[in-house]
């Protein structure tokens, strides 16, 4: 007994089925969370050395090198990046995505230990920490200080605001930024120092050996063990003062004060923050990797609400970026757009049947799968995103395909007159293994995506799945509630009975007839003229070619975020204070234009002191009348026309929260040695310019950073006792200045900072007459070494343990798929030297993945579509009659992407791969109707498909258009998120109406070949083919 019989059999056990996978969704709904996209995870390790006033070539040569040399030889490495930077070396370690991120993780910090002994003495404690992309600030918010300074709002910030928010559930961290914070300045008096003969380094030990707790064990006291320790710590800026660092010729004792002013005051600000032009503190709330952006958003915003209250008159915080709002917005487009689409594909089942009952019958599949498939969802841990909202929109179609094909054959029985509860038997049992093969094709197309390899198959997998889930769920809907339901609610038709509502009907039955006759027109006419309709076919197929030139080919659209990053970068050099002062001026002006929202600045960022970076956030989409392109091309003209010289930057928010920014193009140029790159980069860049759409064009790399170069006379300072090692601590001690512990003034702990005071380091001549005390006695640093100036890179960037440039540039009017040819046409004529060598980089080389993910996927999918088909109709050859028209949807695709200005990326590419299990949909239900005939009524081939095809004429024409009004929302949808759900909408809505109208034909004119192919060769050798069985129905 197959599945349908038992659903007729016994209908309250369907209908308690149903309820029971309508409550378990209903259920998973409700705990589901809501976020942009799925939980992407990336194996990331990042490790950070801080060598504090060292180069960038420094940290390069001492630090960032054996730290390569350490970690390269780890198994599953697939990139290895560093950067060098002025005190600080970064590594990060790029793991292939199927690597354990804990165990290689622990290997890195194995590996990071055991070659600390050939780093210098001089660094901090290395810093090992996993990049996880899911842990996404979500929400940024500036704090007003209502009158306090920038310092000790940034303090209140860091006491009262920061710990609250890490209580809440979800929230990883949240950091503080803007402000300076607390440190006790010991500024040395050079001349006083060196009247005692002291060093700066000599207090500096000497002050930490005086700054310390030391446990000295224990002893019992009776039944009692009491610990012992020396408690040394310094608790207040006074006991700092009267540390005791010398004796003087007369015996009396040199306090600190003596020779140093102590005060406390607050560390030197590397980076600043502007909101709108004004000094801000601004603070981002970073979620756990996994949460819910939108519930952990929630609960900040609650947990917030209650702690200001308690906040000091005029201290409040001003939501900046809030990602769970555009989540929010996205969502309500899609749920929208599925609402909508159901309401149209519904609409269409009513007009092409003409019966209520039979429209309610059918519509009944679309909740119940809809709702069903959130149990799923709910139960593989998926999240209602982008990628999910939008596979169940895209499912609209399909959901109702396989109850309208149904309900539609259940309507001819019963249309003769057959009772109600034989017509759904035989009705379904008739048409169950086309119903079958159609939906198991679209879950061929779209398990591969599913699974899909790299970080494009991360992103699709809870895409594929869900779509996949939803059809089958929708399948056995078909084949259980439907025919339940037509058995009993639907009537036997009465021959000469007569219909209340034909006249509403009549004009619908008249254009219906009409299609019909005219398709038997068509029909035959094709199948006359095969050739005429092979060449057409062709010629159809053939303009893909000339019609793809035109279009673009992109990672992903652009989307209108209302929001996007300009950076700017002045003169190597340039200070901290100089570049805030000159970048305010295009930050005003930006915001006299009433479009912008607000500016966030940060001036320093990664301690890059001449470069400013701009998150600047536009009025909502639906409240300005241009594009967020012109806005982009706005502020791009006004930081050029005000800061001339300077090299700016204009980028779009990372396509996944919390990945690292980069641009369209981004071509990395390798090589050994700076010398040898920079003329090769440039060269690069020249050969760039001449290319029409590429802009921003900028070369990462400033060589022109000023430094003064101590170079020491070895012979010198050898015969005055002294290590180069002890010159250059005692350099560093000196200017920049070291810690000496800390004091601990309740829970802060605040750094003692011992250097110079700034009047003895302000220029060259106060560096050479720094004194070293040595075992001879006191020698000034100009007797033992020479400085001269110089320039170095501000960053010295390596990838795979080669040093390379990059070079940045965005698109403008043109896509990166017809810049990449061009690029590679134009670096072919640069010559390159010996071991140099250029690499895509940034959303070239994801573009680049995603096509060859895509195309595999697609390979796949055909092959499973084989595999069904041949099971099918247990045949090798009939199969090839329905693949051979797959490309027939490429062609509307393409056409309607044209038409619609729209590029080829990752969204169309997944509308395509759609369309493949849709354009068999079609042409399985007219074939196997047509060898049914053959098989079972002993009809010739060209007879059973001028008959198979006017049958299916009605349920082929009513899906399809279902599918088209059911993409038509999200097709024509202008909301938030539109850029990626619209061109996937549009290549399904071109193809459908493509395959549709060139299946109805082409697939007829394909199958007649074929069989008189095989009716040839029969008589050429001999052979008599042996008639085929129809193929049995499933579950029987």
């Amino acid at each position: 007994m197959n599945l349908s019989a038992i659903a007729i059999k016994r209908p309250v056990f369907t209908v308690m089925v149903t309820v029971a996978l309508m409550v378990l969704g209903i259920m998973g709904y409700k705990n589901l969370g809501t976020d942009l996209f799925p939980d992407v995870s990336f194996p990331v390790v990042s490790v950070t050395v801080p060598y504090p006033g060292a180069a960038p070539g420094e940290v390069e040569q001492l630090v960032t090198k054996p730290l390569e040399d350490a970690i390269v030889s780890l198994n599953g490495i697939d990139r290895l990046k560093t950067y060098s930077r002025e005190g600080v070396s970064q590594v990060i370690v790029l793991f292939k995505l199927d690597v354990d991120i804990q165990k290689a993780s622990t290997e890195v910090r194995e590996r990071v230990a055991q070659s600390r002994y050939k780093l210098p003495t001089e660094i901090k404690e290395p810093i090992i920490s996993r990049l996880d992309v899911g842990a996404a600030p979500v929400i940024t918010y500036t704090l007003e200080g209502g009158g306090r300074s920038l310092a000790e709002t940034a303090k209140f910030a860091r006491d009262v605001v920061k710990p609250a928010l890490e209580q809440v559930d979800g929230v990883a961290s949240v950091n503080v930024q803007g402000g300076a914070e607390r440190e006790v300045h010991v500024d040395l008096d050079m001349a006083r120092i060196d009247a005692l003969h002291l060093s700066p380094l000599a207090i500096l030990q000497q002050l930490k050996a005086e700054n310390l707790n030391v446990p000295a064990g224990h002893f019992d006291e009776g039944t009692k063990e009491i610990s012992v320790r020396t408690v040394g710590e310094l608790r207040t800026v006074e006991a700092i003062r009267e540390i005791i660092v010398a004796t003087a010729r007369d015996g009396s004792s040199v306090r600190l004060r003596d020779v140093a002013n102590v005060e406390d005051g607050y560390q030197e600000l590397r980076t600043r923050i502007r909101t709108n032009g004004q000094p801000a503190v601004s603070f981002d709330v970073v979620k756990q990797s996994g949460q819910n952006t939108v519930a952990v958003a929630d609960a900040v915003k609650t947990k917030l609400a209650t702690i200001e209250a308690t906040f000091p008159a005029g201290v409040k915080t001003a939501v900046i970026v809030d990602q769970s709002k555009f989540i929010r917005e996205n969502a309500h487009e899609v749920e929208v757009a599925i609402l909508f689409g159901g309401a149209m594909a519904i609409l269409v089942i009513l007009v092409f049947m003409l019966d209520l009952r039979s429209t309610i019958i059918s519509a009944v599949a679309l909740p119940t799968s809809v709702v069903s498939t959130f149990f799923v969802m709910y139960a593989l841990n998926f999240t209602l995103n982008m990628m999910t909202l939008l596979a169940l929109s895209l499912a609209i179609g399909l959901l109702i395909d396989d109850a309208v094909v149904v309900r539609e054959n259940i309507s001819k029985h019963l249309e003769r007159g057959v009772d109600p509860k034989t017509a759904a038997l035989e009705g379904t049992k008739e048409i169950s293994l086309s119903v079958l093969a159609t939906t198991l094709t679209i879950v061929a197309v779209f398990v591969p995506v599913a699974f899909m390899s790299g970080i494009v198959g991360q992103f699709f997998r809870q895409f594929g799945l869900t779509i996949s889930a939803a059809v089958l769920v929708s399948l056995f809907v078909a084949f259980t509630l439907d025919p339940m339901l037509s058995s009993r609610f639907s009537k036997a038709h009465v021959h000469g009975a007569v219909d209340r509502f034909m006249a509403i009907k009549r004009p619908f039955l008249w254009v219906f007839e009409g299609i019909e006759s005219l398709y038997r027109g068509l029909l035959g006419f094709a199948l006359r003229n095969k050739i005429l309709v092979g060449v057409g076919a062709f010629l159809a197929l053939f303009s893909i070619g000339p019609i793809s030139s035109l279009m673009g080919n992109e990672f992903v659209n652009a989307e209108d975020r209302g929001q996007f990053v300009l950076e700017a970068e002045l003169g190597a050099g340039t200070k901290l204070d100089e570049t805030a002062r000159v970048t305010l001026a295009p930050e005003l002006k930006i915001l006299e234009d009433k479009r912008f929202r607000t500016v966030l600045s940060t001036i320093g960022k990664n301690g890059e002191v001449n470069k400013v970076q701009w998150r600047i956030l536009t009025v909502p989409k639906s409240e300005r009348d241009v594009g967020i392109a012109v806005l982009k091309d706005r502020a791009r003209e006004i930081a050029h026309t005000m800061l001339p010289g300077a090299k700016v930057t204009v980028t779009d928010p990372p396509f996944v929260e919390g990945a690292a920014t980069e641009a369209p193009i981004m071509v990395q140029v390798r090589g050994a040695t700076y010398d040898e790159l920079a003329p090769l980069a440039h060269e690069f860049e020249t050969a760039m310019k001449g290319i029409p759409g590429i802009t921003d064009l900028q070369v990462k790399y400033s060589p022109g950073q000023p430094e003064l170069r101590v170079g020491v006379d070895r012979d010198k300072a050898a015969r005055a006792g002294v290590p180069v090692a002890q010159l250059a601590m005692a350099l560093r001690a000196s200017v920049e200045g070291d810690e000496a512990g800390k004091m601990r003034q309740g829970k802060d702990e605040v750094p003692i900072r011992v250097r110079l005071r700034q009047t003895d380091r302000a220029n060259v001549d106060d560096v050479l007459r720094l004194t070293i005390q040595t075992p001879v006695g006191p020698v000034a640093l100009g007797d033992l070494a020479s400085v001269e100036r110089g320039e170095g890179p501000s960053v010295i960037e390596r990838e795979d343990r080669e040093r390379q440039i990059v070079i940045w540039a965005s698109t403008k009017g043109r896509s990166l798929g017809e810049l990449v040819p061009e690029l590679n046409a134009a670096f072919a004529k640069v010559k390159m030297p010996p071991g140099a060598s250029f690499h895509f980089d940034g959303q070239i080389r994801q573009m680049n993945e995603t096509n060859s993910s895509m195309g595999a996927a697609m390979g796949l999918g055909i092959i499973f579509i084989y595999l069904i088909l041949a099971s099918q109709f247990e045949s090798f050859i009939h199969p090839l009659t329905i693949m051979l028209t797959l490309p027939l949807a490429f062609v509307g695709a393409i056409v309607a992407l044209f038409l619609a200005k729209t590029s080829m990326a990752m969204g169309a590419m997944i509308g395509i791969i759609l369309l493949m299990g849709l354009v068999t949909k079609n042409a399985i239900l007219l074939l196997d109707r047509a060898l049914v005939r053959v098989r079972e009524l002993g009809e010739p081939p060209l007879q059973a498909i001028l008959e198979a095809g006017p049958e299916r004429l009605r349920p082929i024409l009513m899906t399809s258009a279902a599918m088209i009004l059911g993409m038509l929302p999200t097709a024509t949808s202008n909301g938030e998120g539109s850029e990626f759900r619209s061109p996937m909408a549009i290549a399904v809505i071109g193809g459908v109406i493509s395959s549709t109208i060139l299946s109805l034909v082409v697939v007829p004119v394909v199958y007649l070949a074929i069989e008189n192919a095989k009716a040839f060769f029969a008589r050429v050798f001999g052979l008599t083919p042996k008639p085929a069985e129809a193929p049995p129905s499933p579950a029987e």
